[in-house]
């Protein structure tokens, strides 16, 4: 009689058959970052070109631009992560990239010198390896020297 055997084979073999169903894990800080990230990226207009500014804004000139390019969503990030969320500026980078397929240098936020906050050129939320798949890191500036290396450039 084969009866018995059923309902064993089916709870051994159902388990295994959602293996591979689930997406890999989420690291609790990943997941943050990725929530984080997309709630700023929600903030304005994306810059209908390549890139609106000419300058590295102040989160406080924020607000007053219709556009925000690549530069702006980092430092609104970067504004975020230490004012609401208690970062220290040391965890925090701008990172650039050129080459191609990029048309121009782009910047975005590297936390932890490992995740990377794009606003879905290169990635949303990724690695720094992933990030910089095919293209050159250009510069690396820690957030904290940003006013200081805009105040030597208008000089």
């Amino acid at each position: 009689n084969c009866k018995p055997v059923v309902p064993f084979l089916l709870a051994f073999l159902l388990p295994l058959s959602f293996v591979g169903c689930a997406g890999p894990a989420v690291a609790p800080e990943t997941a943050f970052l990725t929530r984080l990230n997309d709630n700023v990226n929600r903030l304005a207009n994306n810059c209908p070109r390549d890139y609106c500014l000419n300058h590295w804004p102040d989160e406080s000139e924020l607000k007053l631009l219709d556009y925000w390019d690549c530069k702006a969503y980092a430092v609104a990030k970067a504004g975020r992560l230490m004012r609401d969320y208690g970062y220290s500026p040391e965890r925090l980078e701008y990172v650039l990239v050129a080459g191609d397929p990029l048309r121009v240098t782009h910047a975005a936020l590297l936390v932890d010198g490992r995740w990377v906050l794009d606003q879905g050129v290169r990635c949303d939320v990724c690695g720094l390896d992933s990030f910089t798949d095919g293209v050159k890191i250009v510069g690396r500036l820690r957030v904290t020297d940003l006013k200081w290396v805009t105040q030597v450039l208008k000089k």
